[in-house]
């Protein structure tokens, strides 16, 4: 599984090698100019969750936070450091949070032992009966450093097929996944107690995607592929089974007697975790390169060298070479992170823009799409907007893609030729 310390530290690993780098230094939706959804670096206090149906009555809300993300204090140089979470819930019939169904507040501690990172686990339950739907709204603060983050996750207790009544883990460890986006691992242990001893059948589709074409090209909605390359069942013995993850694609699970799938998981090259080959790093530089540039870098015996060589002569020096290349490679690990799909996240439309123009100031978001506005919201003359649908929601999750226009093509060159002139590009 990714890592966000571990991409930075690859970061760091391949900017010093080749002498660019000495020193690296569904939450809450935007309202305003000061919030964003989708960056990592701005929220001090941004945990992974996942919600599993284990009970009649009760359910579950998983929560992974990382202690480099957290403050230590302690009372006097005799007590250990210490660090206090807060999580606090409210279940509600509906969107509107007019009919509090339940609430609950619990506290986290955890004490330093040493200065390698980790990660805390919570296990917080929440009560909703069968056949139910709601929405969980969920704040967790860290008390010594005084910063919240706070999400609405929708639950669906109805569907005994929808993703939040199946938990993937580790079949060793035990381990709990946040996410099915896969890299190292060959096998994967899912469990799913309203489901016990069911046969299921896993659709397994190789397809490379290629990466968005810019904001301006022709207007062309992507359907995902409905023929499968290859596929077998497990059963659910019990409450679990586990999927193997033999080759590179995605894997669809299914009841076998149903043609709708209920997960879908999906295995990446290495690169999605981050730097693991120079190829990582020519793939995403295709949104700021020339045709020519591009394939050079890909047909170099000496990838290393094309590489350095490209970001020097773009940058024009070493000074601020190391500087884009990190702000460059830190949003594709954050398209990754957040805007994963079918494909890799750097490869959608939202990826594609996050990377070369860099995140919106407010981002608006409803059931079937968003709308990302840079610069000023409601000045036509002073911000320029973007939208996204939601499409295939029958096969995969988190496909928004963007509505193209002619009228992009000179922001999206004047962002391209700031990458190229050796300046990070942020419209805002």
């Amino acid at each position: 599984m990714r890592g966000i310390n571990s991409y930075k530290l690859r970061i760091v690993a391949f900017c010093a090698s080749i002498g660019f780098l000495v020193n690296c230094s569904s939450g809450k939706l935007a309202n305003d100019e000061s919030d964003y959804e989708y960056d990592t670096r701005i929220k001090d206090l941004n945990p992974s969750y996942v919600v599993y149906h284990e009970k009649e009555d009760t359910s579950y809300l998983y929560l992974e936070f990382h202690t480099n993300n957290l403050l230590y204090v302690r009372e006097n140089s005799s007590k250990p450091f210490e660090a206090e979470i807060t999580v606090k819930y409210q279940l509600f019939q509906d969107d509107k949070g007019k009919l509090l169904l339940d609430s609950a507040t619990r506290h986290l501690y955890d004490y330093k032992t040493s200065n390698e990172p980790k990660t805390i686990l919570a296990r917080v339950p929440f009560h909703l009966p069968m056949g139910k739907t709601a929405f969980l709204k969920v704040e967790t603060r860290d008390v010594n450093k005084k910063v919240r983050n706070q999400l609405v996750i929708e639950i669906d207790k109805n569907n005994q097929q929808s993703e939040q009544f199946f938990l993937f883990r580790n079949p060793e460890t035990k381990r709990i996944y946040f996410d099915t986006y896969f890299t190292q691992e060959s096998n994967v242990e899912v469990l799913s107690q309203f489901n016990r001893n069911h046969e299921y059948r896993i659709d397994y589709f190789n397809t490379d995607f290629p990466p968005s074409l810019p904001p301006f090209s022709s207007n062309q909605k992507i359907e995902i592929a409905s023929v499968r390359d290859s596929g077998y069942t497990v059963n659910m013995t019990d409450n679990h089974s586990v999927i193997t993850l033999g080759k590179l694609g995605s894997y669809y699970l299914r009841q076998a007697d149903s043609s709708t799938y209920s997960v879908i998981l999906q295995k990446f090259d290495p690169n999605f975790d981050g730097l693991e080959s120079y190829l990582g790093m020519i793939e995403p530089m295709k949104y700021i390169c020339s045709t020519k540039e591009y394939q050079a870098l890909v047909n170099a015996t000496d990838k290393r060298k094309a590489v350095e060589s490209l970001w020097l002569k773009m940058a024009g020096s070493k000074e601020r070479a190391r500087m884009v290349i990190h702000e460059y490679y830190s949003r594709v690990e954050q398209a990754n992170k957040f805007f994963t799909s079918y494909k890799e996240g750097w490869k959608t439309d939202r990826g594609m823009l996050s990377i070369v123009m860099g995140l919106p100031n407010t981002i608006y978001k409803t059931r079937r799409g968003e709308t990302w506005v840079y610069g000023t919201p409601h000045n036509m003359m002073m911000s320029l907007t973007f939208s996204f649908s939601l499409e295939n929601e029958e096969r995969v999750r988190n496909d928004y893609q963007l509505t193209r226009y002619r009228t992009y093509r000179d922001y999206w060159y004047r962002a391209c030729e700031s990458w190229r002139q050796g300046r990070v590009y942020n419209f805002n």
